[in-house]
C-alpha cells in the first residue's frame, strides 16, 4: 500500500475503528515498517491528547444580550401581521382550487360548494369529431406552408453564399494570374 493512501485513514486508525479497512493488520505492518506514517500517526495522537486536555475558559465579562427595543411606528407591526394575512390567504386559495371550490352570488343569495373531483363539464366545452379533425387539418396545412417557406429561404441563403465564395475564388484565381504575369 501507498503512504498517502494509508494517511487518509490515520484518524480511523488512532480511533481505533474496527470497521474501516484501515484497521486491517497489513495498514497496521505498513505502519511499523514506514517511519513517516509512523510519525503521522504518533503526531495525531499527540493532537487527540492535547485535545482531551483543553477546557473552556469562562468569559472576562458577562455577554449582555440586547434588548429588543419597541417597534418606532405602526408601519413597523403592520409588515409582519399583513405578511401572515397574505400567507393565510394564499393557503385558503390553494384550499378552494384544490377543492374545486364553487362560489356564486345571485339574487342575493350566496352559494357555496365543493367537490373532490371537478364537476362535469357541458357537451358546448367539447370539439365534435369533424371540429377536431378541421383543427388538426388546419394546423398541419399552416405547419407544411411555414416549413416549405423556411426551406426556400434556407436554400436561397445557401445558394447566396455559394455563389459568393464562388465570385471571391474567382477574384483570387485572377489576383493570382495577374501576380504571375507580371513577374513574367
Amino acid at each position: 500500500m501507498r503512504c498517502d493512501e494509508i494517511k487518509e485513514g490515520l484518524v480511523d486508525l488512532l480511533y481505533d475503528e474496527r470497521r474501516t479497512r484501515h484497521a486491517d493488520p497489513e495498514v497496521r505492518a505498513h505502519i511499523q515498517s514506514c517511519p513517516s506514517c509512523q510519525q503521522e500517526l504518533e503526531e495525531l495522537g499527540g493532537v487527540r491528547a492535547a485535545l482531551r486536555l483543553w477546557t473552556d475558559e469562562a468569559p472576562l465579562r458577562p455577554v449582555a444580550l440586547p434588548t429588543p427595543r419597541k417597534p418606532a411606528s405602526g408601519w413597523v407591526v403592520f409588515w409582519p401581521v399583513a405578511r401572515r394575512v397574505a400567507m393565510a390567504a394564499a393557503v385558503l386559495l390553494a384550499f378552494l382550487a384544490l377543492t374545486n371550490a364553487e362560489v356564486s352570488w345571485e339574487k342575493g343569495r350566496f352559494s357555496f360548494r365543493t367537490s373532490l373531483l371537478p364537476a362535469a363539464a357541458s357537451g358546448s366545452n367539447y370539439y365534435t369529431k369533424s371540429e377536431t379533425r378541421d383543427l388538426v387539418s388546419r394546423a398541419l396545412d399552416d405547419t407544411e406552408s411555414r416549413v416549405t417557406e423556411t426551406n426556400y429561404l434556407m436554400m436561397q441563403r445557401m445558394m447566396d453564399t455559394m455563389d459568393q465564395e464562388r465570385w471571391s475564388e474567382m477574384r483570387l484565381v485572377i489576383a493570382r494570374g495577374n501576380d504571375s504575369r507580371i513577374k513574367n
